[in-house]
């Protein structure tokens, strides 16, 4: 066997000492922050904050909505959404552990390769939680830390509240360059086909330029705005991997993705961002971020060879680019995948189902707020709206012959409305009608690839330049200092200022602007925000008004917020006022039915020896 696998199988049994079920020994459940106050009473977590993650590690088991088995993420999406929405943020906020399979290469270089074909963007596992770099606010997926990836000049972390609504964005508009271009609706674009006619997306009363379809000049590749992510196919339809170019033996045309995550990045074809999908996004993050391989039939899946997966189950058609390292070649008698691409002894470490419930999480994230300001119509004055188209709309849910007209409308449960009253947020949850057509307020791109000049440019780790970026969605940029791709502004008015390129024109009229305007201008910037989903004060039970006094389960739990557990099909119950170690009275928010509350004991969630795996996956 080999010796860092061995090592491996030691550190975790180190780690983690075999206990007897808790059928025979009371044993308590452990997380990455158990509690404290003697973690007393009945063996149960008590955080007095209740702001940890509270249930122990164990992988989660896909299904589809209806499956019967309990516990699993089908069963979780139909019976207590609620719940599943939580365990997502928990997989995303939850510090793992080399038990779990962290760090598997770390220090290795990796990701895709830059220009000169050798160089590898950034280093492996370096990270052990989403939430450590997406921190601004804590406990959502805020902006964060400026990490070394591409280039030595760094790359600054996005956030992802209203993440959900961009990737429904990114899917509605590919149908809708798909109708443009395929004319003949065999669900790819041939070699011939449209060739020359420019990609027009409609949007916010803008005509966004995509580019040009086909390949005009001879060169061998679609004249496409590097958001699109090209992949060539045969005569079929299908998709020929090896293929760089329109001029390769057999292409016969192309097909694409629209990437809307990711600041942008060139890969071998010289386009393409991070991904089109929350899922995608999620297991490459975990992958390279943190070390934990996934294991997806979902994405790795082809089923017509076309260069699209399978629908997961929050609805989202998937990509061939998405497609995991851990491919399940090899399985146990449990169906458990053995591949263990990076060979540190841990099975299977992201799988199918934790990715259907941290999509979910991501899908169903609230967007950012907006405070209305006078310098919004500077902002339109000036020209920046060419670029950051502030709205976007979603068509309502359609089947039709023509698949390019098909539309799946609004996929999320549920939505935040946020107002502000003297300043401050307050939110009122929003149920959302399944494929409803929904507008997407406030986003403030137009997600294409711009040159914004000299001051935005990138030498890579190569020595290769990138020149163009995707161009970041404004809202929530009051919140998320530093500014730019690379994080190089510490305030709004210098990356302004940064601006030139295609954008020299708005940038000129910017300085030109009175100062006054140019403050007005700003704090209406500043004023597009994030804010703590679970903090700010919420109208939770839809009787309009904010209660002081919000009670659950019998227990007062003060003013009413937005808290996924009040809304568990078995809501958290907590212990309210207590004395501490030191008699001093405090208001404690820790539950006291974790057990029941979170589905701890369901059939395919209940792991009694805690080696991670549901006690009915044991092979």
């Amino acid at each position: 066997m080999n010796r860092f696998v061995i090592l491996a199988l030691f550190v975790s049994c180190k780690a983690e000492p075999v206990v007897e079920p808790p059928s025979k020994a009371k044993i308590p459940y452990t997380t990455e922050r158990p509690g404290g106050m003697q973690d007393d009473p009945v063996l149960r977590p008590r955080d007095v904050t209740g702001r940890s993650v509270k249930t122990p590690r164990v992988r989660a088991v896909h299904s589809t909505v209806g499956d019967p088995r309990e516990g699993t993420t089908g069963w979780l999406v139909a019976n207590d959404p609620w719940l599943a929405y939580a365990r997502g943020r928990e997989l995303f906020l939850r510090e793992f552990s080399v038990r779990d399979g962290t760090y598997g290469e770390a220090g290795k270089l990796d990701g895709k390769t830059l220009d000169d074909g050798s160089t590898k963007i950034m280093s492996r596992d370096h990270a052990n939680s989403c939430a450590m770099c997406h921190n601004v606010p804590w406990r959502d997926g805020g902006a964060g830390a400026t990490i070394q990836k591409n280039a030595g000049s760094g790359r600054n972390t996005p956030h992802v509240f209203g993440a959900g609504l961009m990737e429904m964005i990114g899917w509605q508009s590919r149908l809708r360059l798909l109708e443009i271009a395929d004319t003949n609706r065999d669900g790819w674009i041939a070699t011939d086909e449209s060739k020359g006619v420019r990609a027009i997306l409609k949007e916010g009363g803008s005509d966004l330029d995509v580019g040009i379809f086909g390949d005009p000049c001879g060169c061998g590749r679609p004249h496409l705005n590097g958001i699109l992510y090209v992949w060539y196919v045969d005569a079929k339809g299908e998709r020929i991997p090896w293929a760089k170019s329109l001029k390769d033996d057999g292409v016969a045309g192309y097909n694409f993705e629209m990437q809307v995550f990711g600041h942008g990045q060139r890969d071998r074809f010289s386009h393409g961002g991070i991904t089109a999908t929350l899922r995608a996004f999620s297991a490459q993050a975990y992958d390279i971020h943190s070390g934990l391989t996934a294991c997806d039939p979902t994405m790795n899946e082809e089923p017509n060879k076309d260069g699209l997966g399978r629908v997961s189950l929050c609805g989202a058609p998937q990509f061939f680019t998405g497609t995991t390292r851990d491919r399940g070649q090899r399985r146990d008698a449990a169906g458990r995948s053995l591949d263990d691409p990076d060979r540190d002894g841990v099975i299977e470490e992201i799988t199918e189902g934790d990715l259907d419930l941290i999509e979910l999480y991501q899908l169903n994230h609230p967007k950012p707020a907006e405070k209305l300001s006078p310098g919004r119509a500077l902002f339109d004055k000036i020209g920046c709206a060419r670029c950051h188209v502030p709205d976007w709309t979603l068509d309502a849910m359609r089947d039709d012959a023509d698949y390019t007209k098909r539309r799946a409308g609004d996929r999320r449960m549920f939505d935040l409305d946020i107002t502000f009253v003297d300043g401050q947020p307050r939110g009122r949850i929003v149920k959302v009608k399944k494929g409803a057509a929904v507008a997407a307020k406030g986003l403030y791109s137009d997600f294409l690839h711009h040159d914004l000049g000299e001051a935005f440019h990138e030498t890579q780790f190569d020595g290769t330049k990138v020149t163009r970026f995707r161009t970041a969605p404004l809202w929530g940029v009051g919140s998320t200092a530093p500014f730019g791709h690379d994080g190089a502004s510490l305030d709004l008015d210098d990356v302004i200022r940064r601006h030139g390129g295609e954008s020299t024109d708005e940038t000129k009229r910017y300085l030109a602007l009175s100062d006054a305007d140019r403050a007005s201008l700003i704090d209406f910037l500043r004023g597009l925000v994030l804010y703590s989903t679970e903090m700010i004060p919420c109208d939770v039970n839809g009787d309009d008004t904010i209660d002081e006094h919000f009670v659950v389960d019998g227990v007062d739990t003060g003013r009413e917020r937005f808290n996924p557990e009040w809304l568990f099909r078995v809501p958290g119950r907590i212990e309210g006022w207590m004395r501490n170690a030191k008699g001093e009275r405090i208001f404690s928010q820790a539950l006291v039915n974790v057990r029941e509350s979170y589905g701890i004991d369901l059939e395919w969630l209940k792991d009694r020896d805690r080696d991670g795996w549901p006690d009915r996956q044991q092979p």
